[in-house]
């Protein structure tokens, strides 16, 4: 690879050449290059200097919003719940933004392809931007969660662009280190998400946990318009052309319109069985099983769709190439991306509500108890990509690895007593294994997917491991918010009033209106609903490991 710099430009051109074609080059190069050289040069261009940064910049600002969203809002939940009255529906504040996030991951990455990755990244941003101004505003915790749904679709192209657009800003062997920079927006959101919703909630309105995201949203969104390159073909058109070409009927037949209902609609069935059974509806009544068997079959045909397309002359393109699962590794490391995520995002909404529910922590104080799981992951993600760009670690010993990791910490807070309400020292030293863990494994899983993935299908592979890996998440958080609920409800309603636990169930500040035994005997039963939770963590944390050790070979690949 020979790296070459124009005087006068801000652009790197890279050159991809054999160590013999070196040498020929080397000997027939002159102030006018042979016509042969020029057919061996195989040159794609890159930004860098002050027009890199900034757009890293923008870029940088847009991730830290979108993932801020999920860190701010966990230690908040509380207080939010509190000022609308809908206790009982809080994980909704969370579930409704992961399930669109999770929804359109896979799809934003198609419609990169044929919209073009630019246009797609700006309208998350703006999407992000207006729901969050909406999400602000909002009078009750029906409009909340409705909003939230669809500032997560924002979110969800955010996120499933700039992993596609990385690649192609930084030369391959720069990419580890850039997405080491990449990656310390998750240590920033990690450390100030908790403790900034912790102190706007106690200084001032849980309104501005959204209402902030919009002088940030408008900044990234002129920095990327200004600053990420258009493609060669769209430069040589007039604004009105490009606008034209992308709605034209020949862009917009490739759009897989079958495949895009039957994901989105199988992912929305699914976590709303598993978010409402056993609260609002029984596990055996119509719509929740109804919810589950049509879930279950959407997914079927979309897998049957999905191959008759990739299969057939049709001009539409898949939303996902099942090509891509066919051989072993490619597939196991889809896997590994959902098994792996169920404890990590349970366990940042969870650790604060139950610091709150059982331990009667402030919002302040409860944000502050999950720093150590928080703090650790992106660190360890950084961590991991230099061991991996400086030190050539092969990516799966590292995943192996950090699937281990995870197993031990989750197992290790089963240990401790089901109803202990105070919190043990311990706990915070099985947060730091678990987020060595979930970090350690985030980038490699990424980096292990660029290496055995074709190029031509890695922005999809990337969009699918974001999708299962926070689709886990989702299905994680909501089994167990209905673990707790379930297990809660009947003990809490032995020792309370029907309308005091109707008061629990709108605000967990009624139970400080309890009498101390009281108060014991409800705090006891959250701890113990909190204890099932983990048990379920632990048991999907270690298939999670599992699958991670058929990502073996014989010789482990390296990053490329």
């Amino acid at each position: 690879m020979l790296l070459a710099r124009s005087p006068s430009s801000d652009v790197v051109h890279v050159v991809h050449i054999t160590n013999d074609q070196s040498r020929s080059i080397m000997e027939e190069a002159g102030p006018t290059p042979s016509k042969e050289t020029l057919e061996l040069e195989k040159t794609v261009l890159y930004l860098r200097g002050w027009k890199l940064w900034l757009l890293t910049a923008g870029l940088w600002i847009g991730l830290f919003l979108s993932s801020l969203e999920s860190t701010i809002v966990s230690t908040s939940l509380v207080s939010i719940t509190n000022a609308l009255n809908g206790f009982i529906l809080r994980d909704w504040i969370v579930t409704a933004y992961l399930l669109s996030y999770t929804s359109f991951l896979t799809i934003y990455a198609k419609f990169g392809d044929i919209f073009g990755r630019k246009t797609m990244l700006l309208l998350a941003l703006t999407l992000f931007t207006v729901f969050s101004t909406l999400c602000g505003v909002s009078s009750n915790i029906v409009e909340l969660i409705t909003f939230r749904a669809f500032q997560g679709i924002g979110a969800s192209g955010i996120y499933s662009m700039i992993m596609a657009i990385t690649p192609s800003i930084v030369p391959p062997t720069n990419y580890g280190k850039y997405m080491a920079i990449v990656s310390t927006v998750f240590i920033v959101a990690s450390v100030l998400g908790p403790v900034m919703g912790g102190v706007i909630n106690s200084r001032s309105s849980w309104r501005w946990i959204f209402l902030l995201n919009i002088p940030g949203g408008m900044v990234s969104f002129i920095l990327v318009a200004v600053y990420l390159p258009m493609s060669e073909a769209s430069l040589k058109l007039s604004p009105r052309q490009r606008l034209r070409r992308k709605f034209e009927r020949s862009t917009l037949a490739r759009i897989d319109i079958v495949g895009i209902f039957l994901l989105l609609a199988s992912s929305v069935l699914l976590i709303f069985a598993l978010e409402e059974g056993g609260t609002r509806y029984f596990w055996n009544s119509a719509a929740i099983v109804s919810s589950l068997v049509i879930a279950i079959v959407l997914v079927i045909v979309f897998v049957i769709w999905e191959t008759f397309l990739s299969e057939s002359t049709m001009v539409q393109e898949p939303v996902f190439p099942p090509s891509i699962a066919k051989d072993r590794l490619p597939a196991t490391t889809l896997a590994t991306s959902f098994f792996t995520s169920f404890a990590f995002i349970a366990m940042v909404v969870n650790i604060p509500q139950k610091m709150q529910a059982v331990s009667d922590f402030s919002p302040v104080e409860a944000g502050l108890a999950s720093l150590p799981l928080l703090l650790t992951a992106p660190l360890a993600t950084a961590l991991s990509g230099f061991l991996v760009e400086n030190l050539a670690v092969p990516p799966f010993y590292l995943i192996t690895i950090a699937s281990a990791l995870q197993l031990v910490g989750v197992g290790l807070t089963c240990s401790f007593p089901a109803d202990a309400i105070a919190v043990p020292t311990a706990q915070y030293g099985y947060e730091i294994i678990i987020g060595i863990g979930f970090g350690l494994g985030l980038t490699n899983l990424y980096i292990f997917a660029r290496a055995v993935v074709p190029e031509t299908n890695l922005a999809v592979m990337i969009g699918a491991l974001t999708q299962l890996r926070v689709l886990g998440g989702t299905i994680s958080l909501a089994v167990c918010a209905t673990i707790l609920n379930n297990h809660t409800a009947p003990r809490v309603e032995q020792v309370v009033s029907p309308q005091q636990a109707q008061a629990i169930s709108n605000s967990l500040l009624a139970i400080n209106d309890l009498t101390p035994a009281q108060q014991i005997a409800v705090r006891s039963a959250f701890a113990e609903g909190y204890h099932k939770q983990n048990i379920f963590m632990a048991v999907l944390t270690g298939i999670g490991l599992i699958t991670s050790c058929f990502l073996w070979e014989k010789t482990p690949r390296k990053a490329v």
